[in-house]
């Protein structure tokens, strides 16, 4: 505040004190104008919290709440004041930032950048100029802000990561003009904007930024634990969420069957849709979301199991030689069967009439789904893992009984079955030299 002292003592001459008896009364500046801001330059100005705080109290205060032309001398008297101080402020800064040094010409990869490169800011930071490029400034802000423990939000401060010293508000503020006015935004990720502009809308404050937008960081969350979870992880959520689909039957041919060395980069590609699904049924603050994601995850892993009953198997491929005029069947490759349904489908017929008005679909119930041979109700819990499925009332434990016992007969014969057809298929192509044949499991 010395410097805004200098000012307010050049400004309106309090060195000519009204009560002394030197008093000069050519002094355009009023007495009482001179009182208040002589108030501002001492000691007993510390009782407020800042200047502003002091000029509101004193425009409402008794006195010019019934003068006001002097109430608006005072105020225009003061903007002149704050005027001076941000202009010598500003060319403050400036010597300051041509003096700086630049101390960061890189991008995050190490590549050369310069600051008249498109997208490319220079930031200003205690005493030093760094340059980044807008999307990976962004992508800090975006990580800092969604930083969760498990799936609760705890935002962080945004931090240079070259001094991990947190930037100023000043600095946000700059991003944002940056963006607005300079930057091109077309190759910038959607999820960076959306959480940076929100941020904005806070006026770039975390605790109003968290109450106001946690349902949105939220799904965030889910996005990022798909995302950046190890692989065993998501193993072990995966197979969960398929033993638990696999419990609603008894009969193995309405199951999903996944083998064991079927491979791990392969599944979790396919299967993070599904995930998605069962961590949004849990985990989503807006219940809507929870209640429709879990019952688009039992249609969706349905109609995952109906298009390839056979998803997940391991097949052996055979194949004959003939060695020493002998014919021997050996192993030739393994295979897997990974064929299934796309998870994102479009109805091709309205795709050009969808955006001219909402249909608004009747909700599914569970129990109206066609079920092969029981019916169970299938539940979530908001834990990490399903349920385990429950029994309905009508189910009958002896048609349990004897609907295993006819499984059992039927797959003993379907073996015999497969057994006599792989001896016949074997001395069928017992004389070809490279003939194939191939062991499912």
């Amino acid at each position: 505040m010395s410097s805004f002292n200098e000012i307010i003592n050049k400004v309106t001459n309090l060195d000519n004190n009204i009560f002394s008896i030197k008093y000069n009364n050519a002094d355009k500046i009023s007495g009482i104008d001179k009182i208040f801001f002589s108030i501002m330059c001492n000691e007993s100005f510390k009782s407020y919290k800042n200047k502003f705080h002091f000029i509101d109290e004193t425009l409402n205060n008794f006195y010019f709440l019934i003068k006001q032309n002097e109430k608006d001398s005072f105020f225009n008297l003061f903007c002149k004041i704050q005027s001076i101080y941000h202009r010598l402020n500003r060319l403050a800064y400036l010597y300051k930032y041509k003096k700086s040094n630049l101390i960061i010409d890189t991008d995050l990869h190490l590549n050369k950048i310069a600051e008249n490169e498109p997208n490319v800011i220079c930031l200003y930071h205690i005493n030093s100029r760094y340059l980044f490029k807008i999307e990976e400034l962004l992508k800090i802000i975006y990580a800092s802000l969604t930083n969760s423990f498990l799936v609760f939000s705890e935002p962080i401060s945004i931090k240079n990561p070259y001094n991990n010293v947190p930037f100023g508000k000043s600095i946000l503020y700059y991003i944002y003009i940056y963006l607005a006015l300079n930057a091109k935004i077309t190759f910038i990720k959607y999820k960076y904007l959306d959480i940076f502009l929100k941020f904005k809308e806070c006026n770039f404050d975390i605790t109003m930024f968290v109450n106001r937008y946690e349902h949105i960081l939220r799904e965030y969350v889910i996005k990022n634990y798909l995302n950046n979870t190890t692989k065993p992880t998501l193993l072990i959520e995966i197979k969960s969420i398929v033993d638990t689909f696999n419990n609603k039957f008894s009969k193995q041919i309405n199951k999903i069957t996944i083998s064991e060395e079927f491979p791990e980069d392969e599944l979790i590609r396919i299967m993070k849709p599904y995930l998605y699904l069962h961590l949004t049924s849990c985990y989503s603050l807006v219940n809507k979301n929870k209640i429709e994601a879990n019952k688009q995850l039992y249609k969706k892993l349905q109609e995952f199991q109906c298009f390839n009953p056979q998803f997940g198997r391991k097949i052996i491929r055979f194949k004959n030689v003939i060695k020493n005029g002998k014919c021997k069947r050996v192993k030739s490759h393994i295979e897997f069967n990974m064929k299934h349904k796309k998870f994102n489908t479009y109805d091709i017929g309205t795709f050009m009439t969808n955006h001219l008005s909402y249909i608004n679909e009747p909700q599914e119930d569970e129990d109206n789904y066609e079920e092969s041979e029981d019916e169970l109700e299938y539940t979530f819990n908001d834990t990490t893992h399903f349920s385990q499925p429950q029994l309905n009332d009508d189910l009958n434990e002896e048609d349990d009984l004897n609907e295993e016992d006819d499984l059992n007969e039927e797959d003993d014969e379907d073996e015999d079955e497969q057994n006599v057809q792989d001896e016949e298929d074997f001395w069928n192509n017992e004389e070809e030299d490279d003939g194939e044949w191939s062991l499912e499991l």
